[in-house]
């Protein structure tokens, strides 16, 4: 009994161990929090102006006007074209099978591709897809060529419809052509 008696005494009296336990208990609790909200912040510094965390997985941010049509790529820059003054509308629906080329500039991970690429069939031409999707548009104008697709195939083929229902309606508007 010797032996646990000296325990008791060395012991501070004011002290009991389910209350050293709250104390350790409420220090975790608060340590925890400030870990989590150090966290969060280093994700808020290195958040881009996409939205995207170090410019991975950023969204393409579509600009629908009366007369035209933008698309914003992953580094904030609006690709315009006009309905009625584009070569060519086209919609595709196999993104897979399509020969991007090689990257000129711009921004490529897993799931996007957005920037200036080269291939054969366009030479330089923006592209800007998310590569999980079937689903593009491909458009010929004065510019160049511009091939994107939206968030989702059902709204690619959508917008391509609009398209084609602007062209022509600004074509109605301005008569035939001679």
């Amino acid at each position: 009994m010797g032996f646990f008696d000296k325990l008791q005494e060395d012991r501070p009296h004011d002290t009991t161990t389910v209350q050293q336990e709250m104390r350790r208990n409420k220090f975790f609790g608060w340590r925890d929090v400030i870990v989590c909200l150090l966290i969060v912040g280093v994700f808020l510094i290195f958040r881009d102006k996409t939205g995207s965390f170090l410019g991975l997985g950023g969204g393409l941010d579509p600009v629908l006007e009366e007369t035209r049509f933008g698309i914003t790529d992953a580094e904030g820059v609006t690709h315009f074209f006009g309905y009625a003054e584009a070569d060519s509308i086209e919609l595709f629906s196999d993104l897979k099978s399509f020969d991007k080329g090689e990257q000129v500039d711009g921004t490529a991970t897993r799931s996007l591709c957005s920037g200036t690429w080269r291939n054969s069939e366009f030479g330089e031409y923006e592209l800007h897809v998310q590569t999980k999707l079937k689903t593009y548009i491909v458009v010929h104008d004065a510019g160049g060529v511009l091939v994107f697709n939206l968030e989702s195939d059902e709204t690619t083929r959508s917008l391509y419809d609009y398209f084609i229902e602007q062209r022509e309606s600004l074509k109605n508007q301005t008569g035939p052509e001679k």
